[in-house]
């Protein structure tokens, strides 16, 4: 089974869904945010605390797992409930005055309430490809990409140039023709294709976030996504971390995920995308003072001069009014810093006939479609790597870069 081929209804707390082998729920007390039921994180200090509340609910020693999360400060609590209901939920609306407590919370390849991908990718026309990449920009700068898994582009058969630089820690088959894909198929491969088009010559690092069997397809935990985080920052000198996924959280902060940041925020610049729901949600990571959350503008990416001119709107919402808005269905608000080309993004796919899912801005049904090596991708997942390969070639040069450059290359 592959990253991407999971079980389970994601939407809604839909029936056998499960991420790291606990439910997924849906938020009913507050807010629309997806967690792990059976799942409490909170400061090892609080640990005891919480435990006594569990005693207290009858939730003995015998029904429940402790794990302390020493590098993060944290403790992971598991727990089995006689209750069929949202216990999870209640119980970190009750005590989160008393108690720092939050769920287990989930997220989703850019999309965080309301859906999957905003469109299954589409095979790309020849006038849409391009020939060769951006030259000479993204020398010296190493851009880190954080996902549920990536196939070997060499398979694939991909341009040269499209896996010059890549290290890959892992990956997964290609995308099998005999099953039915779900829309975000080739999400890690497309954000790393975007990225060496335009910032060929910087090196690209990914870390692939840990997936269980049974897990529901194209969701993960904050636990998985700071591990895969934390390896990744802690292995190498990432300058750019860019992270396509994002996720609802009651306070505007998944902890795990935020503690595996923290320490980085000086000396990485961290991109993410903002979510594909079309309004202004407390959105995690995109909406974290030290990330720059990534929208998408309206315009097809050819219509913005892809691949030449594609730098040139990637731009702050204030500056770029009068000029370009956000597509309906793209996050904006706070969790929209900059805003990138993000619809019909052309990237390296594979060559085959694929069964398709339809994406929440598709027709409804699955679609057979025939790749020649290439897609069109939509999303704002796909338009954080536009950002950042941009960012990458203004830093690029013979120097290594430094945060002020990359900082002062993010926001204009």
């Amino acid at each position: 089974m592959g990253a991407y081929q999971g079980t389970g209804d994601l939407l809604k707390g839909g029936r056998n869904a499960t991420i790291g082998g606990a439910p997924v729920a849906h938020s009913t007390t507050a807010g629309a945010y997806y967690y792990q039921r059976g799942v409490l994180i909170a400061p090892t200090e609080a640990g005891a605390d919480l435990l006594a509340v569990l005693d207290r609910r009858g939730i003995d020693r015998e029904r429940r797992a402790i794990e302390d999360l020493e590098r993060f400060g944290l403790t992971e609590i598991r727990y089995r409930s006689r209750r069929k209901d949202h216990e999870t939920d209640r119980l970190v609306e009750e005590l989160g005055g008393t108690i720092p407590v939050e769920p287990g919370y989930i997220l989703f390849p850019a999309t965080h309430i309301g859906g999957f991908a905003a469109r299954r990718p589409t095979p790309a026309p020849l006038r849409a490809i391009p020939n060769q990449p951006r030259r000479g920009r993204g020398k010296g700068v190493n851009i880190g990409v954080v996902d549920l898994g990536f196939f070997d582009p060499n398979e694939a058969g991909h341009p040269r140039w499209a896996a010059d630089g890549v290290m890959l820690d892992a990956t997964i088959p290609l995308p099998d023709p005999a099953v039915t894909h779900y829309p975000f198929v080739g999400h890690g491969n497309a954000i790393v294709g975007i990225l060496k088009q335009l910032a060929p010559q910087a090196a690209v690092y990914t870390s692939t976030i840990e997936s269980r069997p049974g897990d529901a397809p194209g969701g993960t935990s904050d636990r998985f996504l700071a591990a895969a985080i934390s390896r990744l920052l802690c292995t190498h000198r990432i300058h750019i971390l860019v992270i396509p996924f994002g996720g609802a959280t009651r306070l505007g902060a998944m902890p795990i995920t935020e503690r595996a940041l923290e320490p980085h925020l000086e000396s990485t610049l961290v991109i993410a995308s903002a979510g594909n729901d079309g309004i202004d949600p407390t959105v995690y990571p995109a909406v974290d003072p030290g990330v720059v959350g990534v929208g998408a503008w309206k315009p097809a990416a050819t219509r913005l001069g892809w691949l030449k001119k594609a730098c040139d709107s990637v731009l702050s919402p204030a500056t770029a009014v009068g000029t370009y808005q956000f597509a309906p269905w793209s996050n904006q608000g706070i969790a929209s810093q900059l805003g990138a080309a993000g619809v019909a993004v052309p990237a390296p796919f594979v060559t085959a006939q694929l069964d398709v899912m339809a994406g929440t801005q598709d027709p409804p049904g699955n679609a057979t479609l025939d790749f020649e090596g290439w897609g069109m991708f939509t999303g704002t997942s796909f338009a954080a790597p536009v950002a950042a390969g941009c960012i990458a070639g203004v830093v690029g040069g013979d120097m290594c870069p430094t945060p002020e450059a990359l900082r002062s290359a993010a926001i204009r």
